[in-house]
């Protein structure tokens, strides 16, 4: 359409213009940021009932949001530089749906945006009604009208503004967005793909690092990859029923299907999973959720009296638990289990000559981090330590 069409119609290039930036930054805000927390957000609010569909979330709370502003625009008819300020009730209830946190599970919806949001809306129309009294006395030479116009440049930094406060005052938590992101691929049944998700972030929770820990089992890699990534709580973090951890969207009873059984008391980690085993319930998964367990409490003599009872230490083991038991062999002078590999024992060694080159504890786990950050060593000298 051309300028005088556009102007025919009660429209100005630039407020097309603005409806074009809208539409694309809220799309791309809501299907490539934060999908994952609006999926949680329907999830708990339907009772697991119903499953979010990224792709047509995103379009009809986009659509929805527009349509508020072509409320508002059709209501107070703000051209000139005020345009902008008819956007301001949909960029607040982007900000209020995209804020939502995990204690969302506890009924709290919206948070403190059950307060601002109105309150913030109720401005906004007030302002409204006052750049439509004044709108009379807008300049209305041709070179202000244009796409590129002087009414152009205001409006479009007023909706950067606009963003930028969408930016600011959501929720922006890593750690919950990594949880969720996790979560999605583990009811998706794609194992694989939450090995990647952040995994070169040092910062977890008790709930993530029993996320991380169910979906490496399920992938196949517990025993494999574990000590790749951050971990907090040692072996109390490993069950859902645990304090501080808190599954979103992921059931707990096909949890405990993996393992073996669930039952209705919580159990302690190390409690639930001895007697699995003693009862004769465990899983395959199981037994390796138990020697893990073992080594993320540092208890290394467990470990080693346990392993020969899943494991035949003549073959190939997992790299952690040769890891472990090169560790355990090196620090005792009697071991109960005698294991050695050659290469790992090398690797043990060059460890141990970089922890001895520093004499500051932080900078020597830090160096130890950078270099040998992906072992079982790093974490038991972080334990012990």
């Amino acid at each position: 359409m051309s300028e005088d069409t556009l102007k025919r119609h009660g429209t100005h290039p630039y407020q097309v213009a603005c409806a074009v930036l809208f539409l694309v930054f809220t799309f791309c805000y809501l299907y490539f940021y934060q999908d994952n927390l609006l999926a949680m957000g329907q999830y708990v609010l339907s009772k697991g009932r119903t499953h979010y569909n990224h792709m047509v979330g995103a379009v009809l709370l986009t659509l929805v949001l527009w349509l508020l502003q072509i409320g508002c625009n059709l209501l107070f008819r703000l051209k000139g530089r005020s345009h902008a300020l008819t956007y301001v009730p949909s960029v607040v209830c982007l900000t209020a749906i995209t804020s939502i946190g995990s204690d969302i599970v506890q009924g709290v919806t919206l948070g403190w945006w059950w307060i601002v949001a109105p309150f913030l809306i109720t401005i906004a129309l007030v302002a409204m009604c006052y750049a439509r009294r004044s709108q009379t006395y807008e300049p209305l030479e041709r070179s202000w009208q244009g796409l590129l116009g002087r009414w152009a440049w205001v409006n479009y930094g007023g909706l950067l503004v606009q963003f930028f406060f969408v930016a600011l005052c959501s929720n922006h938590n890593q750690v919950l967005h990594t949880r969720l992101e996790i979560e999605q691929h583990v009811m998706d049944g794609a194992y694989r793909q939450t090995l990647k998700v952040g995994a070169h972030s040092l910062h977890t929770d008790s709930t993530l690092t029993c996320l991380r820990i169910y979906s490496l089992s399920l992938a196949g890699l517990l025993p494999e990859r574990l000590f790749e990534y951050p971990l907090v709580g040692n072996s109390a973090a490993m069950l859902p029923d645990n304090p501080g951890v808190n599954f979103l969207m992921c059931g707990k009873d096909k949890f405990y299907q993996h393992l073996g059984a669930w039952f209705r008391q919580p159990m302690h980690t190390m409690h639930y999973l001895r007697f699995i085993h003693r009862h004769g319930l465990a899983t395959p998964a199981a037994h390796d959720y138990l020697l893990c367990a073992y080594l993320l409490d540092g208890n290394l003599e467990a470990f080693v009296r346990t392993i020969g009872k899943y494991y035949d230490l003549k073959k190939p083991l997992p790299k952690h638990y040769r890891e472990a038991l090169v560790l355990y062999n090196h620090l005792r002078s009697n071991p109960y289990v005698v294991y050695h590999d050659s290469v790992m024992d090398a690797d043990f060694t060059d460890f141990q000559s970089l922890a001895r080159q520093y004499g500051r504890p932080r900078q020597r786990l830090s160096a130890l981090r950078d270099t040998y950050g992906n072992t079982y060593w790093t974490y038991y000298y972080r334990l012990r330590h």
